[in-house]
């Protein structure tokens, strides 16, 4: 069996490497003389191609067979990947995992492996699609379903780190085994943010582009001691995804499929948080000169030019009092 990872997800390709070590191991899967773990930038291996051919081939005095795993095999010196094209061709009978932060379709390597080889994507959610893997995680992984408000809490509470979130989510399975459904209060309960996400309130009035309710609200964030950094960030990336969400728009595109399309739960999407609305307030040209603002913005502020609390607010309230 050749299994090949290709993507930049640590998280989803350790999930995966456990597996495959649990499905062709069985209860042998962290013994080091049944298994060998290569890595393709290793400077000490004179050819990595020779030593995975090597270790598929025989096996320990242990094991009736040694399982391979190569990781950052996108640093294969192109000797060693013109070696496993050719033993590829042959398709051997091996246990062998390949890990690719990128492999491309028309590369020789992938089309000598793309007759007989389990090909895998791992691709780290991007941040409008978290919640939606949460959803998925919980159910397919963790055996339980998760409401669709813990899921939005629970991204912006913890981000897109997937190990973080797998844990956390976890715990709440430890702390509730008998548990159903994992709800919005208990994952406020059980969940403690781990970045700052009083900021991501200010989204709604720029959404709506009310300048009372904005600058009322920028005021009140920044009294209570949010950094204007996190406002710019979470400004930013609201901007960015309405300014996604007004082109699906201009393509008329139904909201339902804008939803799927962002991993976006339909119901909050259009109905709760009503962002077809929201991005319909905005001309994709106003909000490609916002965020570009909030950029410059951002690098003042990282080069201590705009270092006052006056200089801040004026200039984001600027971007919705116009």
């Amino acid at each position: 069996m050749i299994v090949v990872l290709i993507g930049d997800s640590d998280f989803e390709k350790e999930r995966l490497i456990g597996q495959f070590l649990e499905k062709t191991l069985g209860d042998r899967k962290d013994d080091p003389l049944a298994r060998k773990i290569l890595f393709a930038n290793d400077s000490n291996l004179p050819s990595v191609a020779d030593a995975v051919i090597e270790a598929c081939d025989s096996c320990s005095l242990f094991a009736s067979e040694q399982t391979v795993v190569v990781r950052k095999a996108e640093s294969l010196k192109a000797d060693d990947t013109a070696a496993l094209e050719s033993w590829f061709k042959t398709k051997p009978d091996a246990n062998l995992l390949l890990d690719f932060e990128k492999l491309l379709k028309t590369s020789k390597l992938y089309k000598s492996l793309a007759d007989f080889a389990t090909f895998k994507e791992c691709k780290s959610p991007r941040d409008y699609e978290i919640a939606k893997w949460i959803t998925s995680h919980c159910e397919i992984d963790l055996g339980r379903r998760i409401d669709a408000l813990a899921a939005e809490y629970v991204a912006d509470a913890l981000g897109t780190d997937q190990a973080l979130i797998d844990a956390e989510l976890k715990k709440i399975l430890l702390l509730d085994p008998e548990g159903q459904v994992i709800s919005l209060d208990q994952a406020k309960l059980m969940i403690a943010p781990q970045r700052e996400i009083a900021a991501f309130e200010i989204r709604e009035s720029f959404g709506d582009r009310n300048p009372i309710a904005y600058t009322k609200k920028l005021r009140e964030l920044l009294d209570a001691g949010v950094e204007g950094i996190q406002i710019i960030s979470a400004l930013e990336a609201y901007a960015v995804r309405l300014l996604h969400i007004r082109t699906m728009l201009g393509r008329k595109m139904a909201a339902k499929d804008i939803a799927a399309a962002l991993g976006a739960n339909p119901w909050l999407f259009e109905k709760k948080l009503n962002e077809p609305r929201k991005a319909l307030n905005w001309s994709p040209q106003l909000l490609c000169r916002v965020i570009k603002r909030l950029g410059e913005l951002d690098s003042d502020i990282k080069n201590g030019i705009c270092d006052s609390r006056m200089g801040l607010e004026l200039s984001l309230a600027a971007l919705v009092v116009r």
